[in-house]
Parts: structure tokens; sequence; C-alpha cells
């Protein structure tokens, strides 16, 4: 064999040999990368941030409750300074406090949308244009117990003595329905559950009103009869629903009226007709009878 056909060989066995070790080495790249992505995954876990949004449509002043309130992922590329943050916001912070400006399902709740009680400016935010707050004081029998809270309506009763003639009467009358409580100065104690009653409830009416209030409080004793939530949530929902801004029902003048001889069998009811009227009581049976006067 030639010198030359001998260095053909070996030129054409350097070539294979150093081939296979370049495939070699680049499978062996390959597979290093394909094992090292899962890894990179899992020593990087994607961090969900879950920011405080709206459950429901709070239209400007209606009071914040906890079912109002959920949290929500957000994304973080998206995240605003002014969002409230889990980890830094807790729910129950902010019950009681007042939309300032309408908030939509699913929009993240700001503190430059809401205003807590005692902030500046809470109680000009929950008035209506052209109310009033006026302030009464109350005890645990007027306040119902002291479960009266911000946000209820009430129908306010005056309790007071009348002079008809020689005969001194008693009589309770609504003077006013369908008032809304703004403020309360009274806590539910989260360990014993046992109200605080609080001795001022502040409530909102027209000028007029607070005048009557005035006056009403110096006439006799002034009771609240608690009003059923279940027309004012559905007329929550129907504002909601239409984006008007909030509109409830306006307190007015009580039309109705009770007096003592109406709720005890023993106090003589008088004449109306230029007659004794004498009522005779037997077992569950109320009789009157009517004389005519001398």
């Amino acid at each position: 064999m030639s010198v030359r056909n001998i260095i053909l060989i070996l030129a054409a066995v350097l070539i294979m040999a150093g081939t296979g070790l370049v495939a070699r080495s680049w499978l062996a790249g390959q597979r290093a990368q394909m094992a090292a992505a899962p890894q990179a995954v899992t020593q990087a876990p994607v961090k969900k941030i879950y920011v405080l949004v709206a459950d429901v449509d709070l239209p400007t002043g209606s009071f914040i409750k906890e079912e109002h309130l959920t949290w929500q992922v957000w994304p973080d590329d998206k995240l605003h300074s002014s969002y409230m943050i889990q980890d830094q916001t807790k729910i129950e912070d902010l019950v009681g406090a007042v939309v300032r400006r309408a908030i939509a399902a699913g929009e993240p709740v700001t503190s430059s949308r809401i205003l807590k009680p005692g902030d500046r400016g809470f109680l000009s935010a929950v008035l209506r244009a052209g109310y009033r707050a006026v302030a009464v004081r109350v005890d645990a029998t007027s306040s119902i117990s002291g479960l009266v809270f911000p946000g209820d309506r009430v129908d306010i009763l005056l309790t007071h003595s009348i002079t008809n003639g020689d005969a001194q009467r008693r009589a309770t009358e609504t003077v006013l329905t369908n008032v809304r409580i703004l403020a309360i100065d009274q806590k539910i104690n989260d360990t014993d559950e046992s109200p605080k009653v609080g001795k001022n409830a502040t409530l909102e009416v027209t000028p007029k009103q607070a005048e009557m209030l005035a006056v009403l409080s110096e006439l006799g004793k002034l009771s609240f009869a608690l009003r059923s939530l279940a027309k004012d949530e559905e007329e929550l929902k129907r504002i909601a629903n239409s984006g008007e801004p909030l509109e409830e029902p306006d307190p007015e003048r009580g039309t109705t009226h009770t007096w003592d001889s109406e709720v005890s069998r023993l106090i003589w009811r008088p004449s109306r007709n230029n007659q004794d009227v004498v009522q005779v009581s037997r077992g569950n049976q109320t009789e009157e009878l009517r004389f005519n006067k001398k």
C-alpha cells in the first residue's frame, strides 16, 4: 500500500472521530437544557396577589357591609399603588364606611372611593343634598336595646302627656317615618357579643324635620321603631342596575297615634258627643256604655 493511501485512510478516521465527538457533545448539551427547564419553573413559582374588589355594585352614599367585598387575584404588572392588598388590609376594618364614588362589581376598592367613620367629610358624604344631620338622645329602650346601627331606617315615636280639660291623658304618635340612621355611638364587643348602648343617634332629615325634632325632644320621650331592610335592599339593587345616583325614600310625617285608653281597659275614655263613656270588660269582651251628661 502506498504512503498516499495510508495518509488518506488516517485522515478519514480522524474526521469520523471528530464528528462523533462533536455530535456527542451537542446531544449532551440538549439533554442538560431539557433537564434544567422544569427545575427553573419549580425554583421560581409565580406569587399570587389578591386585591380587594366590590362583590356587588355599590352606589354613591351606600354603607359598606362585609358581604359587599371580596378578594380577587390580580396581575402584578397591572397593580396600582392605590389598590388594597390582602396582606395589608382587613375587610372588617372597612365595614361601616360609606361609598364616596360609585364602585362597580369587580372593580378594585381604593381609599379615595370610600370614607371611614371619623374621617373628615364622612357625614357630608353620607348626607344627601338638601338634608341635615341631627343628633337626638337615646337609651337602651328607645334605641331597641342598642341594636340600631348606621344605615338602618326607623320610625320615630313620641310619647307625651296631653291635658284635655280636667283630664290628663297620655298618647303615643308616629311623628316621622322612614328616617335613616347616619351614626350612633355604640359598638358590639366581638368577644361576649354584648351591645354597648350609645347615648346619641344622628339622623338624616329635612330642614323642617330638624326643627320638628328639636321641639319633639322637649315635648316627651322619643323612641325608635326599626323598619325592615327588605324594601331598601330591593331599592338598592334597582338603583345599582340602573346606574342612577342613590335615591332613597324621603322621611315623611307620621299619620297614626294611640291613646292610653286604647291600650288599657281601665282608663276612662272621654266623651266626644256630650256623653260619658264607660268601658265594661267581661273576660275577653269589652262593652261601651254611654250616658248623657246632666
